[in-house]
């Protein structure tokens, strides 16, 4: 009797152990079915300015819905605690901007996360613009009084029209002879 019992003990064991091993195997391949944000929009203008207030909202979807869901503006948590999604599916917040410039609003919920790109302006400081400075003139060109053509003389003419003997050299060139 001993024995049979004993025997019950360590099947049942073996047999917790394989429906343990069972479980982990189907959890582990089983694929995962968290939240997913949808889509995040804003409500209350098309141009945003610091100061003013606007309703950040996003859809929410998948069968851990009901998750904490959690805002940041640039990476700044707007809700540390994180919000309760109420209506279930749907997440808002009330958004003040308070700096002026580019910002990346983030929602996220469980492993999903989305972000919507805005800019805002601050009608209090508006951006200066560097000044122009015109472009250099420069001076007109300086223009000159036209020069005369210098003067011409024709051959056999005036003082320095040449020699006799000059005209010899040529004939001894030309194969003529320079003797007269």
């Amino acid at each position: 009797m001993r024995n049979t019992m004993t025997g019950r003990r360590i099947g049942a064991g073996i047999a917790g152990l394989a429906v343990a091993a069972a479980t982990a195997a189907v959890v582990a391949t089983s694929p995962t079915a968290g939240a997913e944000v949808d889509a995040i929009t804003i409500t209350g203008a098309t141009e945003y300015k610091v100061g003013s207030s606007y309703t950040l909202s996003a859809s929410l979807s998948g069968a851990s819905i009901g998750l904490l869901v959690y805002w940041s503006d640039n990476g700044e948590s707007l809700t540390p605690a994180g919000k309760v999604p109420m209506p279930v599916g749907q997440a808002s917040l009330a958004w003040i901007p308070r700096s002026a410039g580019q910002h990346i609003l983030t929602v996220a919920q469980g492993g999903s996360t989305k972000s919507i790109v805005v800019t805002v302006t601050d009608d209090a400081n508006p951006p200066t613009t560097a000044p122009t400075t015109p472009p250099a003139t420069t001076a007109p060109p300086v223009t000159t009084e036209p020069t005369t053509p210098p003067t011409t003389t024709k051959p056999g003419s005036g003082s320095g029209s040449g020699s006799s003997s000059g005209s010899g050299l040529l004939n001894g060139l030309l194969g003529g002879s320079s003797r007269k």
